[in-house]
Formats: C-alpha cells, sequence, structure tokens
C-alpha cells in the first residue's frame, strides 16, 4: 500500500457534518514538516498519576470523563482515578474466578453511566459499575471472533470482528448494555484466513463514530446515528499491503507493513500514528487547508508536537474529549523522559510562549523520581 492512506485524513470534509465524499492519501507526500504546541492550543497542566498502584504497561484507549480518568494496566487491570490522578480503585479484578477478567487489553467506559465494558477470553464482555462492581457478564461469540474493538456509541456498545477469521460474518454488531441484538452489519470482505489480527480501532468525533482495519481493508468507515455506515477514506493497495494469507511471519517482518495505530478528530485537525517501512508517524492533519505535519514517534512517548507552550517534551496525543465548550487532547508521559528533558540545554535555553509554565514544569519534574507512575499532559485546543 503504497497505501494511500488517505485515512481519515479527510475523514469528513465539515466538522460538524459528515460529507459523503470518499478521499484518498498518498503517504508518498509527505514530508518532515513539524508543528509547535502553541499553533493549535493555548493552555498545558500535568497530572501525575498516583503512585499507591505500581502501573506498568498501560493499554491503549485512555477513558475520560467529567470525574474520572480510566486506563487498562497489565498487571492490575482496569482502574479509576479522580480527575488530580489519585487512585479511587480497581474495576472488576484480574483472575479466573466468577466475574474476575483475564484480559483487559480491550476496554469501553459509557460517559454517562460509567459502566465500564472489559473485552475477556472467547469474546465474553464483563460489565461492571462505576464502584468496581461486577454487574454481569454475556457472550458475543455468536457473531464473530476475535473482537477487534469495542466502544460505547449513544449508550450502547459497538463490537467490531477481526476479518481475518473466514467463518466471521459479520463485520460489526451493535448491542445493548444487556447483550441484545440492536443492529448487524454483514461482511461484505472476501473470505481469507490469515494468523496476523488485532489492528483495528474506532474513534468518536460529536454524534458519529467511526472504525478501522486498514491492515487488511482498503477503507474507514463512518457510523451514521441511524446506525447506517459510510466510506469515508479509500487506502489504494499497494506493496505495503500485508498478505491475505496464513503466513508465519516475525515481529520485525510485520513491522514493515501499513498499520494504522491511532486516529483522533477534533474540531480542526486530524491526527494519525501509523507505522509502514519500520518507521512510525504521526501526522497531524489541517481540515480546511488539508495542509499536514509529519514527523516520528516511538513506544517509548518521543516524537510528535513540539511543545513550545512551557518548553517540556514533545506532545504525542493519545485521547481526545470535549468539555465545558472546550476541546482538550492528552498525552502520557513518563517521568523518566520529563527529568531527563529538564537536564538538556534545549530545555534550559528555551524561552516558551508561557515562561511561569516552564518553572512549575521544572518543579513538577524535581518532585518526581525516574520509577514513579507516567503523567498525564493534558492540551486545551484553541477555539
Amino acid at each position: 500500500m503504497k497505501c494511500k492512506y488517505l485515512f481519515f485524513l479527510l475523514l469528513i470534509t465539515s466538522c460538524k457534518s459528515f460529507n459523503n465524499d470518499l478521499y484518498e492519501f498518498d503517504p508518498k507526500t509527505l514530508k518532515q514538516d513539524e508543528i509547535t504546541l502553541s499553533v493549535i492550543a493555548d493552555e498545558i497542566t500535568y497530572i501525575p498519576l498516583d503512585n499507591s498502584v505500581t502501573l506498568g504497561e498501560i493499554y491503549n484507549g485512555i477513558r475520560l470523563n467529567t470525574n474520572s480518568i480510566y486506563l487498562s494496566e497489565r498487571n492490575n487491570g482496569v482502574l479509576s482515578f479522580n480527575r488530580d490522578g489519585k487512585i479511587r480503585r480497581k474495576i472488576g479484578s484480574k483472575g479466573r474466578g466468577p466475574g474476575e477478567y483475564v484480559y483487559n487489553t480491550i476496554f469501553t467506559v459509557d460517559e454517562k453511566t460509567e459502566t465500564v465494558y472489559v473485552r475477556d477470553a472467547r469474546e465474553i464482555i464483563k460489565v461492571y459499575s462505576k464502584s468496581g462492581k461486577y454487574l454481569r457478564s454475556f457472550s458475543l461469540r455468536e457473531y464473530g471472533e476475535p473482537i477487534d474493538a469495542i466502544n460505547i456509541y449513544n449508550s450502547n456498545l459497538f463490537v467490531s470482528f477481526e476479518i481475518q477469521n473466514e467463518n466471521n460474518k459479520f463485520k460489526w454488531v451493535i448491542v445493548d448494555s444487556i447483550g441484545n441484538l440492536i443492529k448487524k452489519e454483514e461482511r461484505k470482505t472476501p473470505v481469507f484466513s490469515s494468523r496476523v489480527g488485532g489492528l483495528g480501532g474506532t474513534y468518536i468525533y460529536h454524534n458519529r463514530m467511526s472504525y478501522w482495519n486498514t491492515f487488511y481493508t482498503d477503507t474507514v468507515f463512518s457510523i451514521l446515528p441511524d446506525l447506517t455506515e459510510e466510506p469515508s477514506i479509500n487506502i489504494n493497495p499497494g506493496e505495503y499491503r500485508f498478505p491475505k494469507s496464513m503466513i508465519i511471519i516475525s515481529p520485525t517482518e510485520l513491522e514493515k507493513y501499513f498499520a494504522i495505530k491511532q486516529i483522533l478528530e477534533t474540531d480542526r485537525f486530524w491526527t494519525i500514528k501509523y507505522r509502514i517501512s519500520g518507521k512510525r508517524y504521526f501526522v497531524l492533519i489541517d481540515k480546511k487547508d488539508k495542509k499536514t505535519f509529519l514527523s516520528n514517534w516511538e513506544f517509548n512517548g518521543s516524537g510528535g508536537i513540539i511543545n513550545d507552550l512551557d518548553g517540556g517534551t514533545t506532545f504525542l496525543p493519545e485521547v481526545y474529549f470535549e468539555e465545558k465548550g472546550h476541546e482538550f487532547l492528552l498525552g502520557l508521559i513518563s517521568p523518566f523522559q520529563l527529568k531527563t528533558i529538564m537536564t538538556s540545554t534545549a530545555f534550559k535555553s528555551a524561552v516558551p510562549k508561557h515562561p511561569e509554565k516552564k518553572n512549575e514544569l521544572e518543579k513538577l519534574a524535581n518532585g518526581l523520581k525516574e520509577t514513579d507512575n507516567p503523567v498525564l499532559m493534558l492540551v486545551k485546543l484553541k477555539k
């Protein structure tokens, strides 16, 4: 795929309304071009996560609402924090007993009720209250397996399935909070089998949800409020498309194929993290003039948007949310990264847009240990 990962680059043409036009994006036209944080944002704050629970690997999909921060971690399962980063409770627990879950790499939270849904083994959805109490389970295995992604859409549960399973009849289903079927979308992709999957995802922007599995397919789809779907992006096939076959491949070889890691959308921008030819990129696209800003990124959190607000670490968005009429992007940085940059010549000589914020950041970093839990980096976008 010389992949015209057109991605959603243009997912919609207007920020508040859906556009039926299908866009294409050619990565060959992208050149390294950086942007500073002050161009898109006017405020930055930091939320250190409580150290009373030691956090290891944090899985994708941190969730925020007015009162809480939810994240899923390898050893502790799903955790709830308050908006100051103080731990509240574990949501359920890891294990094989009644009401426990073995796997928690995929979870979602109903923003209104804070009901938590965790995808467990054998396509079982475990449901928990915001207090962490186990409520119920239901199976979605009759519709497909493995589950690729889940998200809450208008208080119902959207579930997409990995398309490399030739036995899957449906691309996705929408069920209510107890598992009753509301809508199902039949698979249209020709049948094939492969050993590699789990590379799809979803995102919500205003009253529309989009989903993708561009490892194998050429289209990003958006689901409208009436639960119909329309293509929003076309990715032309090419040499970087993963083969639709049962090949055995090493992690190193896998890296050369095109795959989207994440998409976020704001009123003004799309942000996309993807990999291709063994490298990882972050691209920010202006929806109005389609100008793109491209940089490298790594799993250690390096890369992204240059931080000229306080002179700190670069900003790599992980979450988008709206609150009180404002838009926010949220990133995740390690204390080690933060403390390392404090000692750099670049930081010491930096003259950021908000010098007082530089002093605050330095004070924060000096109060952290390198082994402390990660810090959330919260950026308020300009209107």
